[in-house]
């Protein structure tokens, strides 16, 4: 009797997992962009690294690149490069960015949500890429942080980056 339940509980366990980690791309983007708010409103992370004068968290396991200045910072992270860009001119309740990607007919949005807290605008979107990737961005005010990625790198992805341009001073 006992090995019929053992049996019958890993069987469970089997479909259970095999489900799981079957999610869809729509499921994957949408707790990714949750993820992503989040963070937005927490807003917990104080500055860890500085360049030519812009302070910003850097997440662990996120390497910035040499060639990275004020405007254009570049990280990369095991074979996957993350762009982040800082335009000084705008302000912290700046939709430049946000409307420069609804009025991109080229884009095939899958997922995306805005956000305000205090005067802050912010936004995350998944959008559809090549191939089996898709590309991830996020946004505070001037600042935009892109990657192209898998599926299950989604969440991650979308909460670390919510992270760097949520904290730049």
């Amino acid at each position: 009797m006992f090995r019929k339940w053992k049996f019958i509980f890993l069987l469970a366990m089997s479909v259970f997992l095999l489900t799981a980690c079957n999610e869809s791309l729509g499921e994957s983007a949408t707790a990714g962009i949750k993820a992503a708010e989040e963070v937005f409103h927490l807003n917990d992370k104080e500055p860890t690294e500085e360049i030519d004068g812009v302070k910003l968290y850097k997440p662990i396991g996120l390497i910035i690149s040499e060639q990275s200045d004020a405007q254009n910072i570049v990280f990369t992270k095991s074979k996957e490069t993350f762009i982040l860009f800082i335009n000084p001119n705008e302000k912290s309740d700046s939709q430049l960015f946000y409307n420069l990607l609804i009025a991109d007919q080229n884009k095939e949005i899958i997922e995306q949500a805005t956000f305000t807290d205090e005067g802050i605008f912010g936004f995350a979107a998944v959008v559809k890429g090549e191939d089996d990737q898709v590309e991830l961005i996020t946004s505070v005010g001037g600042s935009k942080m892109t990657t192209l990625t898998t599926k299950k790198n989604i969440e991650v992805n979308l909460t670390e980056m919510m992270e760097v341009v949520r904290s730049i001073k």
